[in-house]
């Protein structure tokens, strides 16, 4: 058996684990590191509890059955979500969404209060305001770091070699 079929075996298994440790999961605590040992309890759990015949071996089936399970419980999560998140949207609790209730769920657009650091950085001559000078300066200033031949255009490899450092 190949090594990639293996691990994907691997992955099926560790995504069906039972529910009950799952909700342990999602509570909050203290991470231990992981361990050796500790995945390998996990691989031992999971495969027996997908050895369903108890032979040491799983089968094609025994595969399939796990992979419906997980993706039965991944349906059943987004179905749970779904139910909760409309019961926030309905308003009126009469099982249906309106425009206006549906529309009430967008985000609306906030103001990020940089304004005044953003001027106090931005604003060499510190007089309260951003010309067009001061506004452009910091980004030209790292195209012209980036453009390495001068040349004022940057090339595909200028924009790779700034990603490589970082710029």
């Amino acid at each position: 058996m190949s090594q990639h079929k293996i691990l994907a075996i691997v992955a099926v298994l560790a995504a069906a684990a039972p529910s009950a440790a799952l909700a342990q999961a999602a509570k909050p605590a203290a991470a231990a590191p992981p361990t050796r040992a500790g995945l390998t309890a996990k691989l031992d759990s999971t495969f027996k509890g997908a050895d369903t015949n108890s032979d040491g071996a799983l089968t094609s089936a025994e595969i399939d059955a796990v992979q419906k399970r997980a993706a039965d419980q991944a349906v059943a999560a987004v179905k749970s979500r779904l139910e909760e998140q409309f019961g926030k949207l309905d308003a009126d609790k009469n099982g249906q969404l309106t425009r206006d209730e549906f529309l009430a769920a967008a985000p609306t657009a906030k103001a990020s209060g940089a304004g005044d650091p953003t001027v106090k950085q931005l604003d060499a001559d510190k007089d309260g305001k951003v010309t067009l000078a001061e506004y452009g300066t910091p980004m030209l200033a790292a195209f012209d770091r980036i453009d390495a031949n001068k040349d004022g255009t940057l090339s595909a490899e200028e924009r790779r070699a700034a990603e490589s450092q970082g710029r």
